[in-house]
């Protein structure tokens, strides 16, 4: 091929492409519907449109939880023994000594000759009792330390001299709590009789591991269950509930999410926090709308929700809002609508950016046949 041919080969293969082109912008690639279509498409047979142009539209927001306390257990605490603790007994005796060896002289409670005695590894059985030498099966579940050491003491009286008993609490494995999930130091934790509340528990065990995570404080006591947002946790509601024994906390990670499609700066999958999230400050995370592409005027929040007092959760109906944010009262509206979990953001393309975008590939057609003319001269 000759250097004039070359050009006159070029052009028309510009020329080709040009035609193909001018056929029609709708061939032209684009981020997704535009807003005309997305009002076009809204029916009975599709979905629901609700124009944000007013406070009256604004979809009523969820409840703002209590995070109300369990009420206190009855003839609870940490001082009583529970099922599956671990026991150690401690026996002082002088004179005639069941426990300790040789007898010695008899003596008073602060006799030189009195000798102590342990036995450990004590497990409150599922029936809630202990079993020790010379006393024999006893109650040790929902009893103090100190109750339950007078009474093996009453029982030894006749059989040892001057018997003098302590029980200690070697392992709180029934009237400790639980701490488990993002939490540095998960495990059993015991309570003390300062009364160790909900906050006080997560510090002593570390805290969270990773404190900007969206993290959820879960609570279980007996068939009841609590969850607050970490970030929501004070001493003034949930974080000032004293613990009780058995207790369950659980630091978990929420798994909400947003997702901002379209014509938006940014257009990704976010995470979405516990708390209230309205929807300018999502779409301010998001980078807001491109200003070369986009219509601010169609910005569409995609769901489904529960249409009516009886809609079941199985049968939700699909809803879009429609927000024009070239309208200055738009900007306040979205700070009272809250994104919620599963939310798709849409910002919609404007529809004048279609001969640009055309031009745009004509030029990246026409280009390369530019330069092969200046090279061919």
């Amino acid at each position: 091929m000759s250097r004039r041919t070359f050009p006159r080969a070029a052009g028309l293969v510009a020329a080709s492409a040009l035609a193909v082109l001018t056929g029609g912008c709708a061939t032209l690639p684009q981020a997704g519907p535009t807003g005309g279509m997305v009002q076009k498409e809204a029916g009975p047979a599709s979905f629901d449109l609700i124009e944000i142009n007013r406070a009256e539209a604004l979809p009523v927001p969820p409840p703002q939880p209590s995070y109300m306390p369990f009420p206190p257990k009855l003839q609870s605490g940490v001082e009583r023994i529970a099922v599956g603790d671990v026991l150690n007994v401690v026996f002082y005796e002088v004179g005639v000594r069941i426990f300790s060896g040789a007898p010695g002289a008899p003596g008073g409670a602060f006799d030189p000759s009195a000798k102590a005695e342990a036995i450990g590894g004590l497990e409150v059985d599922q029936a809630g009792t202990i079993r020790l030498p010379y006393v024999g099966t006893m109650r040790a579940a929902g009893r103090t330390t100190r109750q339950l050491a007078d009474e093996i003491e009453d029982r030894l009286r006749g059989k040892s001299e001057y018997p003098q008993v302590i029980v200690r609490l070697e392992a709180a494995n029934g009237s400790g709590v639980m701490l488990a999930g993002e939490i540095a130091r998960p495990g059993r934790m015991r309570l003390s009789a300062a009364h160790e509340k909900l906050l006080d528990a997560i510090a002593l065990a570390g805290g969270p591991r990773d404190p900007r995570a969206n993290l959820l404080v879960r609570v279980e006591r007996d068939d009841q269950k609590i969850e607050i947002p970490l970030d929501d946790l004070a001493y003034a509601n949930l974080g000032g509930m004293p613990l009780e024994p058995g207790d369950r906390i659980e630091i978990v990670r929420a798994q909400r999410s947003f997702a901002v499609l379209g014509s938006a700066n940014r257009v990704n999958r976010y995470d979405l926090p516990l708390r209230r999230f309205p929807l300018v400050e999502a779409l301010a995370v998001a980078g807001g709308p491109n200003e070369n592409f986009a219509d601010p005027a169609a910005v569409f929040v995609f769901r489904f929700e529960r249409r009516g007092p009886e809609a079941s959760t199985e049968a939700q109906r699909p809803v879009v809002y429609h927000f024009n944010m070239l309208k200055p009262a738009s900007y306040l509206l979205a700070q009272q609508f809250y994104t919620q979990d599963n939310d798709v953001i849409y910002v919609a393309g404007a529809e004048a950016n279609q001969p640009s975008k055309l031009l745009q590939v004509i030029g990246q057609v026409l280009g390369p046949a530019a330069v092969a003319r200046q090279l061919t001269k």
